[in-house]
């Protein structure tokens, strides 16, 4: 709907502003005064229609009440024949009177103004009871709205006078009203149009002037002013435009020494737009955007061969990422024989385009064919820089030196900048993929934890508790028959016994000690249970949190993630002690859980496919991150593991 809109709305505008200036004034004027003459007319004809309306039905109430006072005595006296001339008096002075009948009280008429009688509907309707000072109805007949108004006569005792009003003479009035206006809104448009001719001719005429010498001027005619018709806007108008015309004059000698450089920027803006496109059309994934980005550099540069390698985190090492105008092999050669020895890996230091020529004869680059023979002599490396740090190379052979320039080189810079933005972003675009896969992992897990833990729930309450219970209630109706001593003794045991698995199976949910006393008890008092529950020699000290609580979420994240750090190292770290550490640093609190375990490889687990039983270290950052916090883990085969988890206590952690 929207769309079909603006599509219109287009059509109008394109049918506006293809008419003269003068015409558009004309129109406005035009418009406005039928606008405003029509806008009156409105007004005045439903002011005059709600006012002789309401004075319509006060003269009917009026008409009515006098016809049912002066009626009062001829009824009672049964005077018909002065009551019929009564009634034939009313209708000859009041010319709005379409009827009027009156009624005794049976409803009978007694006498009325038409010539075949009182229709049988009209005397059903708007009836009028005794108590009321009158009752208005308007009926809707054929011969138009009829503004019906009984009054009771003798507070109802004689009977009730009924009259109707016709609204023909209103109409009338409203309509010679009407016409009255429009001929007024007529005149005045046509006063309108006259006034805006002869406004628009004041306007265009210097406007038209002005253009004829834009127009030489755009022919190269510096030499043509602007005639100054009045001290107004326009005159204003054409005084600068004179002012500009004598600075384009003095300004042509100078844009001629600029064309040439501007030329040069013109093709650098190009070719970092076409690279720009290219890195943001499509996916983003890594190997495709090279891809596209490469293609555009050669079809920019004009070459035929070209070749993107990627660095590892440490910069030591190199990786084939794109390729084109050149054998895999080839490349995938050049790449394990430039780095990190070659001449062309200075770049990574000096973060600027290198070329290289001559070629080392070892280059495996050397019999690469670009095209009718030709055979490169020379390439350029370009760094892939953002944000200070190098992500890779861009190289480009070529036969010819002299095609890299430092206008070249100056534009392969700002292309290796763009390249190195979009691998960061392609980069980035497949973590957040990585860690939305996480998080649909980490909720799968944590539905499938929570129906394990009802199932887990439902079997102690039914195994245990439920027996417990059981037993109880055999033991009481046994003691309703033999109060034995010794059975209420063993009664008591179980209930005791109950109770303690009722409130271990509490806290295993949550402990109400982190509710009641904070982080650092419940923790104190955890981590002295899986001490006792895994065997485990445990060390636990807090610092600045004596007496400190701290925000519910930040404790209840904090307890889950150290829960989650000592389940792991009872399942998988095979240690012999652990020690917890919760501290506050500044503005920040922070856990540490060290063991002496057997470690393992945090960045090929951590950075690897996801498996389930490693899912919890994700959700710990998780946790962790939600709160603005990090979480690091450090380990190492056959040396133990460390958790170390820091969460902000600001930005709405407080």
């Amino acid at each position: 709907m929207k769309g079909r809109a603006r599509r219109w709305a287009r059509r109008i505008w394109k049918v506006i502003s293809a008419v003269s200036v003068r015409t558009k004034i004309m129109g406005i004027v035009l418009s406005l005064v039928l606008l405003l003459g029509g806008g009156v007319t409105l007004q005045v004809r439903a002011t005059m229609a709600r006012t002789l309306s309401r004075e319509l039905d006060q003269r009917g109430v009026s008409i009515a009440r006098d016809l049912a006072a002066r009626s009062t005595d001829l009824i009672l006296t049964n005077n018909l024949y002065a009551l019929h001339e009564l009634l034939h008096d009313t209708m000859q002075n009041n010319d709005d009177l379409r009827y009027a009948f009156v009624l005794d009280t049976q409803g009978r008429v007694l006498v009325h103004s038409f010539d075949q009688g009182v229709p049988p509907d009209l005397l059903t309707v708007n009836p009028v009871r005794s108590d009321e000072h009158h009752r208005l109805q308007i009926l809707d007949t054929e011969e138009g709205l009829i503004h019906d108004v009984a009054v009771p006569i003798f507070d109802g005792r004689a009977g009730t006078a009924r009259v109707g009003l016709s609204e023909e003479r209103l109409r009338d009035q409203m309509a010679a009203t009407t016409r009255q206006l429009v001929l007024i809104t007529l005149l005045v448009s046509l006063a309108g149009v006259l006034g805006g001719y002869l406004l628009t001719l004041v306007l265009t005429r210097p406007v038209k002037a002005l253009v004829e010498v834009t127009q030489a001027v755009a022919r190269g005619d510096l030499s043509r002013r602007a005639p100054r018709w009045a001290d107004d806007e326009i005159g204003h108008l054409g005084d600068s435009f004179n002012v500009m015309v004598e600075e384009l004059a003095l300004a042509q000698k100078e844009s001629e020494a600029y064309n040439r450089q501007l030329l040069r920027r013109n093709r650098e803006l190009a070719a970092t737009a076409a690279v720009a496109q290219a890195v943001s059309s499509g996916q983003l994934d890594l190997a495709g955007t090279l891809d596209r980005a490469l293609r555009v550099v050669l079809e920019v540069t004009g070459l035929q061969a070209g070749w993107i390698m990627l660095l590892t985190e440490d910069g030591r090492r190199a990786s084939l990422s794109s390729w084109i105008g050149l054998p895999r092999e080839i490349a995938q050669r050049d790449t394990e024989f430039r780095f990190p020895d070659c001449e062309c890996a200075c770049v990574l230091e000096s973060r600027h385009p290198l070329v290289i020529h001559p070629l080392d004869p070892a280059c495996p680059i050397l019999p690469v064919d670009l095209g009718g023979g030709r055979l490169p002599t020379c390439h350029v490396t370009v760094p892939l820089l953002t944000r200070a740090r190098v992500l890779g190379v861009l190289n480009i052979a070529s036969d010819d030196p002299a095609r890299f320039d430092e206008s070249e080189l100056t534009l392969l810079n700002a292309i290796g900048r763009q390249l190195g933005v979009a691998i960061e972003n392609a980069r980035l675009w497949e973590e957040l993929k990585r860690r939305d896969a996480l998080r649909g992992q980490l909720l799968e897990q944590v539905i499938t934890a929570q129906e394990e833990e009802r199932k887990r729930i439902a079997r102690e309450l039914h195994d245990q508790t439920g027996q417990a219970l059981t037993s109880i209630l055999v033991g009481l109706r046994t003691l309703e028959t033999d109060p034995n001593p010794m059975r209420i003794r063993e009664i008591k045991h179980i209930v005791a016994d109950t109770l303690d698995e009722v409130r271990d199976l509490a806290l295993e949910l949550r402990p109400s000690v982190l509710d009641d006393l904070g982080l650092a008890p419940a923790l104190q008092r955890y981590v002295r249970a899986c001490a006792g529950r895994y065997h485990l020699r445990t060390d636990f000290q807090t610092v600045g949190l004596e007496e400190v609580r701290l925000p519910p979420a930040v404790e209840t994240a904090l307890y889950r993630i150290v829960q989650e750090a000592l389940t792991n190292v009872a399942r998988h770290a095979a240690a012999d002690q652990v020690s917890v550490l919760l501290e506050t640093r500044g503005d920040s609190v922070v856990a540490i859980v060290e063991d002496d375990g057997c470690g393992f490889e945090v960045e090929r687990l951590m950075d690897g496919a996801l498996r389930e039983q490693w899912l919890g270290l994700h959700g710990m950052r998780e946790r962790a991150e939600l709160l603005g916090g990090k979480l690091t883990i450090e380990s190492s085969p056959g040396a133990g593991t460390t958790v170390f988890v820091e969460v902000p206590l600001e930005n709405g952690n407080r």
